[in-house]
């Protein structure tokens, strides 16, 4: 059995944010070129980075909070 994840639309979870792209890619820590290349349909993200955008699609408070101790720690 293989687990799938679920393709994310990266344009309208960006949109549903309310996010710019330069906002969606550096909350995210994405290069915003690689971020447009995606949206564009000329890359498909990883299969990890794949997993993050499900996750911040289905839970974004959660993914949010752990962001925060990430900003929390590299201060």
């Amino acid at each position: 059995m293989t687990n799938q994840i679920p393709d994310t639309d990266l344009k309208a979870l960006r949109k549903k944010l309310g996010l710019t792209q330069k906002e969606f890619a550096e909350k995210y820590y994405i290069p915003l070129e690689t971020l447009k290349s995606w949206e564009q349909k000329r890359y498909t993200p990883i299969k990890t980075i794949g997993l993050l955008l499900f996750l911040i699609d289905t839970i974004p408070d959660e993914v949010e909070k752990a962001m925060e101790k990430i900003h929390f720690y590299s201060e």
